[in-house]
């Protein structure tokens, strides 16, 4: 889901779909990541100023005060940073980044030119994705995505910049990632009913606790793997 990995250079003879299956790859400009076919053309970018990743409930990674950019595409969200916290950002140490330690193996081939942090939320791993408000003048709201990889809940905050409504962005998502799921995947008639209204969803209003994190809960969510990162669009 997130984590520091090489930046290839324009020399590397690698297989990009494979290398990109659960992290991104990122892109030789700073603060980009490698676009796929199935991420469309109507790529939002927007930006953050911290970022945390917990799994099984415990604080993995943090880093703040730091410029990320963020890509809400048509299969998936993605984030790059590139002057991301190289000394003090890990909490756990890489053996609990559990999507880290399974990356494709087309990652071993290639040449690198330095490394950026980088990681994302392939639609079909959205368990769950919630937005809360600003707390007060100058406040930041946040945007939050659970999921599910090897039998351990994650969770991936961004905290965004107080001119970005987190609600709006929360409803683009689910949008998004339930279209991207019914054309990706084969699904039965009961699945396809549960998933069709979050096509159209409006954004959530903030709760009566100014603290309160409103949600869209997806249906059916698939765990984190290098299986379900394979889902796409199928051609006609």
């Amino acid at each position: 889901m997130i984590s520091v990995v090489e930046i290839p250079d324009s020399g590397s003879a690698v297989d990009f779909f494979e290398m990109g299956l659960l992290l991104p790859v990122p892109g030789t400009e700073k603060n980009t990541v490698v676009m796929e076919d199935r991420d469309g053309t109507q790529v939002q970018r927007l930006a953050a100023s911290a970022v945390e990743f917990k799994a099984g409930g415990r604080a993995v990674f943090k880093d703040r005060q730091v410029r990320i950019d963020l890509f809400v595409t048509d299969s998936r969200f993605a984030l790059a940073c590139s002057k991301y916290d190289k000394g003090g950002g890990w909490v756990g140490g890489p053996a609990v980044m559990l999507p880290a330690n399974a990356v494709s193996k087309a990652r071993a081939k290639l040449r690198s030119r330095g490394k950026m942090l980088v990681g994302q939320v392939r639609y079909p791993w959205i368990q769950r994705v919630g937005s809360s408000p600003k707390r007060g003048w100058g406040s930041e709201e946040k945007l939050i995505f659970e999921t599910t990889a090897k039998g351990a809940s994650t969770t991936l905050t961004l905290t965004l910049p107080k001119d970005t409504d987190a609600a709006q962005v929360a409803a683009e998502i689910a949008r998004r990632a339930a279209r991207y799921r019914l054309v990706s995947e084969q699904l039965d008639q009961e699945t396809r009913d549960l998933l069709q209204p979050f096509t159209s969803v409006e954004p959530l209003a903030p709760g009566a606790n100014a603290k309160e994190v409103r949600y869209f809960t997806m249906p059916r969510a698939h765990n984190v793997s290098e299986e379900s990162a394979r889902l796409a669009p199928v051609a006609a």
